[in-house]
């Protein structure tokens, strides 16, 4: 795979994460309440777990220290920018929940 298809492929996954992001908003915020915002924290959670396990799996496959510290440094970035976009989605909708809760006038 050359440079720029690399790129390009980690961009379209950027791109994909906003898009779930977005697309969690949507539909979490439409439907409001408490047991919706359980169900995704476990989705989250379960994502984490996921992604935890591939980085390990990667890591343990290693030999080479530095291809092990690079590993851990990549799990880190990655965890990072998910954990980044799925908080700020988990403000909006905390927000969007309390507006709703709140008895209109």
């Amino acid at each position: 795979m050359a440079d720029s298809d690399s790129t390009e492929a980690w961009e379209r996954f950027r791109a994909d994460v906003q898009n779930l992001a977005g697309e969690l908003r949507r539909q979490y915020g439409a439907t409001g309440g408490e047991a919706t915002s359980a169900d995704l924290d476990r989705s989250l959670e379960k994502l984490r777990q996921a992604a935890e396990t591939v980085f390990s799996s990667v890591e343990a496959a290693s030999k080479d220290p530095k291809v092990r510290a690079s590993t851990r440094l990549a799990a880190k970035s990655f965890g990072s920018a998910l954990g980044e976009t799925f908080r700020e989605v988990s403000e909006e909708l905390a927000t969007a929940f309390r507006k709703a809760a709140k008895p209109r006038d």
